[in-house]
């Protein structure tokens, strides 16, 4: 069983949650909901590396990467040529538009997500307060993984909810934050 998107449900503050636009690293080719973080180098947003727990977390995408071939350039969809319009390019309708930027939830301190534990696993109220790690999933999606356990090592977030409308007979959704620590952006 596949996992699903994440994204922000709620904030502590019954405010929008946050979010942010920022320059997209070339060859990215992530999904919506998959955790990011900024490059450290040039500041572009990438897909999170699945390793890096202290200042890791940027937030988690809003939309998929554009797979852009130099970062922050944008990446317009074209074909052919326009007859007497040497610089001209066709862009077919309905092609999405591309400024060079990706857009993402920010992992800050008030936004809370909502996410699954993974495929073989069921969440159970023994969750509540307890902080885990996240996994990369076959189809490209991430989930929480309650195999990762270990505070201060391998954990990036803490589960504050159960998700009250996965009422499936094996229950996987949980509502989470970003711990401080993991966190690149928790103000």
């Amino acid at each position: 069983m596949a996992s699903s998107e994440i994204h922000a449900v709620q904030t502590l503050s019954g405010n929008q949650p946050r979010m942010r636009r920022i320059i997209e690293e070339a060859t990215q080719t992530f999904l919506p909901g998959t955790p990011v973080q900024l490059n450290a180098v040039d500041g572009g947003i990438q897909a999170w590396d699945g390793v890096t727990i202290a200042a890791g977390i940027a937030g988690f995408s809003a939309e998929p990467a554009s797979n852009l071939t130099t970062l922050g350039t944008a990446k317009t969809l074209t074909f052919g040529a326009v007859p007497f319009e040497a610089s001209a390019v066709n862009i077919p309708r309905g092609a999405p538009y591309n400024d060079g930027m990706v857009g993402f939830e920010v992992a800050t301190d008030d936004n809370v997500f909502k996410g699954q534990v993974g495929p073989a696993q069921v969440a159970v109220a023994a969750d509540l307060g307890k902080q885990y790690g996240m996994t990369k999933d076959a189809d490209g999606h991430w989930y929480v993984d309650r195999t990762k356990n270990n505070p201060g090592v391998n954990t990036i977030l803490i589960v504050t909810k159960l998700d009250p409308q996965d009422q499936s007979a094996t229950p996987r959704g949980v509502y989470f934050q970003i711990l401080t620590p993991a966190s690149q952006m928790p103000g």
